[in-house]
């Protein structure tokens, strides 16, 4: 335990962070039988997520109707669990457990940035159903590539400012506290 605490403090961050991601990952990406609990409750959120989308789609196309994880109208899509952002979800999670914060600051970062990442999830999706109606030919780039890209990178920045903040806020904390205040 002495070698650990000896290294430096980025080292076990990151080393907290790859273990959770691994294990976030296994859990997410383990292959369930249909019937399991896991892959029910996957099912229904994918369900929830279309669910969602297709309401936002549906203000701006009223052929919009949702049958599942089906978003149908003018480009039908299917939600899967690589549309879901949980892969997103379990790297800002895994990151914010890592880092050295308390766990109500921990348990707030997580849900302002977790709420984010979903909502921008659904204007991806959202975006991902226009580009299929008005520039089909863009539709695989955008959403294999780009969009993906995206969602990862507004993880790390919900990351990136939550640790900045909680950073300023234990140093604000720690001054407070050796003044006497």
């Amino acid at each position: 335990m002495r070698w650990w605490r000896a290294r430096p403090g980025t080292f076990r961050f990151l080393v907290r962070a790859a273990v959770l991601m691994a294990a976030f990952y296994s859990v997410l990406y383990y292959s369930y039988g249909d019937a399991s609990l896991p892959a029910r409750v996957l099912v229904r959120y994918l369900g929830f997520l279309a669910r969602v989308s297709g309401g936002v789609v549906a203000l701006f196309d009223s052929s919009v109707r949702v049958d599942g994880v089906f978003i149908l109208g003018r480009r039908p899509l299917r939600i899967v669990l690589d549309c879901a952002a949980l892969d997103a979800l379990a790297l800002f999670a895994a990151t914010v457990l890592a880092f050295p914060a308390s766990a109500r600051v921990k348990l707030i970062g997580f849900a302002a940035g977790g709420a984010i990442s979903w909502g921008f999830n659904v204007m991806r999706i959202g975006l991902l159903y226009v580009a299929g109606v008005k520039w089909p030919r863009l539709f695989d780039v955008l959403h294999e590539d780009v969009m993906a890209l995206s969602l990862v990178l507004v993880s790390v920045g919900c990351f990136a400012v939550w640790a900045a903040l909680s950073r300023g806020n234990s140093a604000r904390l720690a001054a407070d506290a050796s003044s006497g205040a």
